[in-house]
């Protein structure tokens, strides 16, 4: 073979493998967080006391909230490193929990994204207040060195919220519009009764993370769209032995 020929030959092959790299990138990352028909599971706060599960499964979500907004989770660095152990091929997710500015927290909704509010403007608040939060924790999360590119908002009517739906409705857009505005991807995580009792017939851009099912009935909630967007189910989450499962729809 001529030295040319060589030099060719050297270049091709060198192309060849950097074209080969890119596509397992390009296959990794579309495969996301969460293989179709795979199961992970989430943790958060209430295992802060107790011995981390044995297993996590093909992926894992951790909370980062300690079940409402502005609250923290004290143990979000030890669960997000265990977890990111526990994890072969993909990394760690997030959620927080979220409600309507009620309480102790309600001075978070007199300024933000959308300025400085009037006491009588409650969307303005409302919207602020969902933005501070989202805020609130991302900023928690990544001090506690648990960054992702994939968060979840937690919808539950355990939380307070307000008896207006579209109040409601504006405290979760501005949630969304602060984790979207940093390049992340966002769901809810709800039921549907939870949903509609909360936020009426809202169905933001995002995908949703379904609450309540059993192992069995699992695969049976994933759909191309809704309950609580437009986008599809992504996840299913179910009890079984005393720890939280998600079935990942295909």
């Amino acid at each position: 073979m001529s030295t040319q020929r060589a030099a060719t030959a050297r270049i091709s092959l060198a192309i060849a493998m950097l074209l080969f790299t890119l596509a397992s990138v390009t296959s990794a990352s579309a495969a996301g967080y969460y293989p179709g028909g795979s199961t992970g599971s989430d943790i958060s706060y209430p295992l802060c006391s107790s011995t981390q599960p044995s297993s996590m499964g093909a992926f894992g979500i951790v909370g980062v909230t300690a079940g409402r907004a502005f609250s923290q989770n004290g143990c979000l660095a030890i669960e997000f490193d265990w977890a990111k152990s526990k994890l072969a091929t993909t990394l760690p997710s997030l959620y927080m929990n979220l409600q309507y500015p009620i309480g102790t927290t309600a001075s978070y909704a007199m300024d933000g994204p959308k300025g400085k509010c009037s006491q009588k403007d409650k969307q303005c608040q409302a919207s602020n207040y969902g933005g501070n939060a989202a805020k609130d924790a991302y900023l928690y999360a990544k001090g506690q060195g648990a960054t992702s590119t994939r968060w979840w908002l937690d919808i539950e009517t355990a939380n307070s919220w307000s008896a207006k739906t579209a109040l409601n409705e504006a405290v979760i857009q501005g949630a969304l519009d602060y984790f979207g505005s940093n390049g992340i991807t966002t769901g809810i995580y709800s039921t549907k009764r939870m949903w509609t009792t909360i936020a009426g017939s809202f169905q933001p851009a995002v995908e949703s993370w379904v609450a309540q099912a059993t192992e069995a009935t699992a695969p049976g909630y994933c759909v191309p769209s809704g309950p609580f967007g437009t986008l599809q189910v992504a996840l299913v989450q179910y009890v079984s032995g005393g720890q939280d499962w998600d079935y990942a729809c295909p």
